[in-house]
């Protein structure tokens, strides 16, 4: 049995691709910020003007770099467990935060501090979820600057999973990287151990921040996993077509983890970490999970497998802020090119409302269609055709397979799909329950009868670092 894959472009285009994201490199260039990390790519052979902070990177110097990425990445949870993640092996991660939260009472509203508790313990739940991302966004019922402080000390003390921090300044970043040197007695971790990743940007088009490339430098210091996040927007900060936006994106996608590799060859990396977007050109507004998504992630995603990189990118997600049809369309098709490409780390778990907002329930949501698109993905296996056959012939014509011996055998496999989320009742049920009130009553059984994993003895040391 093989897997069942999607691809869009054939192997010719796929190298034409390439070819122009060279000559990009070699001949448009990219802007960096920061003096060391240049001074470093000219010394590895990189055409670099410091007046202009331009690097031009020759097509044989980034052929010979992207060799030394390696083709999974080991991250590591807060309890010592750890993933080898690659295409055959996927890695998921759950948002706890964002600017504004669906509540199945109230509809969208501002978020609280018991959102983010009751979002992460859902995440620390969730078997498939082996990383969480808190956010940096303010809580409405804590005054700032305090409130950032006490969305973390909550996080913390509510999970024992793997952390991706996207920091919104260094200030951010260092706070992360003090509560690791106090955590990592409480949880023994060596020095170096993976677990936590850092995603750092790419300002489109084509420039690297000085902030961004100190991430890149604290991570290969860290030994934490790089991810490269780029969102270029086709019509304002990328070109208004689906390949010019890809184009862009991949260039982006690649320079963070070329200077990665230059700073310390072999560092972990993933590729791509977001995707390309749409500026409705009628109002300006970025429209960030329209239909385009999923193009411009099977587009990365083929690259990434030519590049031997493993893919990251989004779960899912939605335009709508409602857990209605176009949520599960949109989503869908979202998770099912994710999962049908080969992508290797899938992010923000739960989110909705054009990337901008989250729910407990679209969590469990996306978790289902995430083992449906997985049913999909694994194909139909020929090795038990014999049996098969074994079974018509002894049923023969006219005849029920209700107690045939193969349908005992098949009751308790994945031969076919089941779910406790989706409505699976074919209405001969009456009055049955919709996917998202299932959601939220499993929402509520996962809150209430939630056990902390996390130590009292460590929570202390949280709160006491937090109370400083």
């Amino acid at each position: 049995m093989s897997n069942m894959s999607l691809n869009m472009l054939n192997e010719s285009e796929i190298l034409a691709f390439n070819k122009k994201t060279l000559e990009v490199f070699q001949n448009v260039g990219v802007k960096i910020a920061s003096t060391q990390i240049r001074s470093k790519l000219r010394q590895a052979g990189a055409k670099v003007d410091d007046t202009t902070e331009r690097v031009c990177f020759p097509a044989e110097m980034v052929n010979e770099i992207i060799k030394q990425v390696p083709s999974q990445v080991t991250m590591q949870e807060l309890n010592g467990k750890r993933h080898e993640v690659s295409s055959a092996n996927p890695f998921y991660t759950a948002i706890i935060l964002d600017p504004f939260i669906s509540d199945y009472h109230d509809g969208p509203r501002s978020p609280i501090l018991e959102d983010v508790r009751k979002h992460t313990i859902v995440a620390q739940h969730l078997s498939r979820v082996g990383g969480v991302m808190r956010m940096q966004q303010s809580v409405t019922d804590i005054p700032a600057p305090e409130c950032y402080d006490r969305t973390m000390e909550v996080f913390l003390c509510n999970h024992n999973k793997h952390i991706q921090i996207m920091p919104t300044d260094m200030d951010n970043c260092h706070v992360w990287l003090d509560m690791f040197d106090i955590l990592r007695d409480e949880y023994s971790w060596n020095d170096g151990d993976p677990i936590a990743s850092i995603a750092s940007a790419v300002t489109s088009p084509l420039q690297l921040y000085q902030d961004n490339c100190a991430l890149i430098e604290i991570a290969v210091k860290r030994g934490f996993p790089l991810l490269s996040t780029v969102c270029p927007m086709a019509g304002a900060t990328s070109p208004y077509s689906l390949t010019g936006s890809a184009l862009i994106a991949n260039v982006e996608a690649l320079l963070v983890v070329l200077v990665a590799q230059v700073l310390k060859p072999g560092h972990p990396c993933f590729y791509y970490a977001g995707a390309s977007s749409v500026m409705d050109m009628h109002s300006g507004h970025d429209l960030y999970y329209k239909a385009e998504k999923a193009k411009f992630k099977l587009l990365a995603c083929q690259l990434g497998k030519f590049y031997d990189i493993p893919i990251a990118g989004e779960t899912g997600g939605t335009l709508t802020y409602r857990h209605d049809l176009q949520n599960g369309a949109e989503s869908m098709s979202l998770i099912l090119s994710a999962i049908l490409a080969g992508q290797a780390w899938f992010g923000g778990l739960g989110s909705l409302g054009n990337a901008n907002g989250m729910s407990a329930e679209q969590m469990i949501i996306q978790d289902a269609l995430l083992s449906m698109a997985e049913y999909y993905q694994r194909g139909v296996d020929l090795k038990n055709l014999d049996r098969d056959y074994e079974s018509i012939e002894q049923t023969g014509i006219g005849g029920s397979y209700l107690m045939d011996d193969l349908t005992l055998e098949n009751l308790g496999s994945n031969e076919f799909f089941d779910s406790d989320v989706f409505d699976l009742t074919g209405l001969y049920k009456e009055n049955p329950t919709s996917i998202y009130e299932k959601a939220h009553q499993k929402v509520t059984a996962i809150i209430n009868n939630h056990k902390p994993v996390v130590p009292e003895k460590t929570q202390e040391k949280i709160k006491a670092f937090f109370k400083k």
